[in-house]
């Protein structure tokens, strides 16, 4: 890691480490990202073939590097998390409007059904009303009737008992 000597706190060792362990995990990301999205170029060698012996590279250096390979690995696991976290978020906030939306209709619809029965209501009332005014009507006209009738039987028996007797 660091061949310096111990006189600088380790905070420091960290804080050199850091930019390194990002730069290896973006670049990871977008060399993963690239392998996805472009296909290799036509001159490029591919995984399969055997990587040409160039000065640079040693011969001691493996083909696959495997913390290499199990790094872009678990980094393409938390990016599929997050994104699936994402997703599970917008679908989550589009049911919760969609859910507002019929909620909404809902209230519409509920507020036009009251105020349909409450219309009922009054034109039921209204009827009672008019129905119990025509009978009240009626029975004054026969009690008023009745009355009559009475009167000129009272009359009618006082005016013979006065003639006869």
């Amino acid at each position: 890691m660091n061949t310096t000597p111990a006189s600088k706190p380790p905070a420091a060792d960290d804080a050199r480490d850091r930019p390194t362990w990002l730069g290896r995990i973006a670049r990871a990301v977008w060399l993963a990202g690239e392998a996805l999205v472009k296909p290799p170029k036509p001159g490029a060698p591919t995984a399969d073939a055997p990587a040409e012996a160039t000065p640079a590279s040693s011969p001691e250096r493996p083909r696959f590097d495997l913390t290499g390979a199990a790094m872009r690995v678990s980094l393409l696991r938390q990016v599929a998390e997050q994104l699936r976290g994402a997703a599970d978020g917008y679908i989550a906030a589009k049911l919760d409007e969609i859910e507002a939306r019929v909620d909404a209709k809902l209230d519409v619809i509920e507020e036009r059904i009251d105020r349909k029965v409450s219309e009922l209501h009054e034109k039921l009332r209204e009827a009672r009303d008019a129905e119990l005014r025509h009978r009240l009507r009626l029975l004054k006209i026969t009690l008023v009737f009745t009355v009559l009738v009475a009167v000129v039987s009272l009359g009618y028996k006082l005016f013979s008992k006065l003639l006869v007797g």
